[in-house]
């Protein structure tokens, strides 16, 4: 059996939703993900045209967020049939900016979402002598369309709502489609919306913020609000288990990249509600070990008790560095089945799932227990690979019957 088969379609119908219409017995398609509806009309395989494609998602390990999802797909064109011009060309009139474009992985039968974003560009070359043409697109998830929102009052937006009714609120304001997937754990409380013009993006992450959660679009194009106790949950699951030798209770890698760096280290920090007092706290002994590094941040929770909480856990998550090497990045090839169970966890793996990886180096193995913060993947017709970014995320916790986060005298309880 073959590896991964990767596809590339895009729907040239109007308006944001990718609708992806519930199909009973369709993994691709699954409950509490799906929306009832019809399927697109206006889809175009460009599958056998894709030279390469490049997909990112990704967390930024520097302002603890995440950002914009973007691809880049090249198509080779032999017919004119991306040609803009060509009048009598099935296309004519739809290539146009923001169409949306949906990346997925075949395997054993099972269809895996890669990426749900919008084209807002296409980049048309023809070199001279050379038969055929190039296009190129730049994509973007939709984070692109929340920045591009502006919203000022939110209808609902009252003291005493949730972090995640807060976000309902403001995707509401901004007239988001019914592709979210919210938090139901959700317990910090926010004030009153002060109805500032913003962009619909730095409403929605102003409230990741006061939650200590997280915002990102999903393989599918959804707005995901998860709170800190969802991720602290997903990060003490069951760990896909990685090591370098063959195992038949570990999956094999291609590489890994491993560091012990200061990268993340948090020994001071300042977090202040929006008219509250500036809640600091330190630990002296990391400061002396690491000198100061040091953090501030912002929120609309409505008690400084919960600002405090909040810089607490913080610090309890990020003071130390560690005796360890610690896992940056793994990378796995998916155009072999060699090991099925590689292509597998490369296609079904996503944010904030547990990774376990072990490295064989002389005289002490790394081994390294994280959560998957960001993901990649690079096709051509030939290759077909996965690269899992990880980082610790700031929401740490106790999760009974955890191996990875339910370990006496070393995980915390969160607030």
């Amino acid at each position: 059996m073959a590896g991964a088969v990767f596809s590339c379609k895009i729907d040239f119908s109007n308006g944001a939703t990718f609708d992806p219409a519930l199909i009973l017995d369709d993994p691709s398609t699954p409950l509490d993900s799906s929306i009832l509806g019809t399927a697109a009309s206006d889809i175009l395989d460009v599958t056998p045209y894709v030279i390469f494609a490049r997909i990112r998602r990704a967390y930024n390990r520097t302002a603890d967020s995440f950002f914009a999802g973007t691809a880049q797909v090249r198509l080779v064109d032999e017919a004119g049939i991306f040609n803009p011009a060509n009048t009598g060309g099935a296309n004519y009139g739809k290539i146009l900016p923001m169409r949306k474009i949906r990346f997925e992985g075949t395997y054993n039968g099972i269809t895996y979402a890669l990426g749900s974003m919008y084209i807002q560009e296409w980049k048309y070359t023809s070199p001279t002598g050379y038969d055929p043409a190039f296009v190129d697109l730049s994509c973007v998830d939709g984070f692109q369309l929340l920045n591009l929102t502006t919203i000022a009052n939110v209808s609902g937006g009252t003291a005493g709502q949730t972090t995640a009714q807060r976000i309902t609120s403001i995707l509401d304001a901004g007239n988001w489609p019914a592709m979210r997937n919210i938090s139901t754990t959700t317990t910090t409380t926010v004030q009153a919306d002060n109805g500032t013009s913003r962009s619909l993006l730095a409403a929605c992450q102003t409230v990741e913020q006061t939650e200590m959660g997280a915002f990102y679009m999903d393989e599918n194009g959804f707005a995901n609000f998860k709170s800190r106790n969802d991720i602290i949950t997903a990060s003490g699951g069951t760990p896909y288990i990685f090591t370098d030798v063959n195992s038949t209770s570990a999956i094999t890698y291609q590489t890994v990249a491993f560091d012990l760096s200061d990268t993340g280290l948090i020994n001071r920090v300042s977090v202040t509600r929006a008219g509250g007092t500036t809640q600091t706290v330190t630990d002296t002994t990391s400061i002396d070990q690491y000198f100061e590094h040091s953090r501030i941040r912002t929120g609309i929770m409505q008690t400084d008790a919960d600002a405090l909480d909040q810089a607490n856990l913080i610090l309890a998550s990020r003071k130390e560095v560690g005796t360890d090497l610690t896992l940056q990045s793994i990378t796995l090839d998916l155009f072999s089945d060699q090991d099925p169970n590689r292509v597998v966890a490369g296609l079904d793996m996503d944010i904030f799932s547990p990774v376990q990886v072990t490295q064989t180096l002389p005289n002490g193995n790394a081994v390294s227990n994280t959560v998957v913060a960001g993901v990649g993947y690079d096709i051509t017709p030939r290759s077909f690979t996965a690269t899992f970014t990880t980082a610790q995320p700031f929401a740490i916790g106790f999760v009974l019957d955890s191996s990875v986060d339910g370990v006496l005298d070393q995980d915390i309880l969160s607030y």
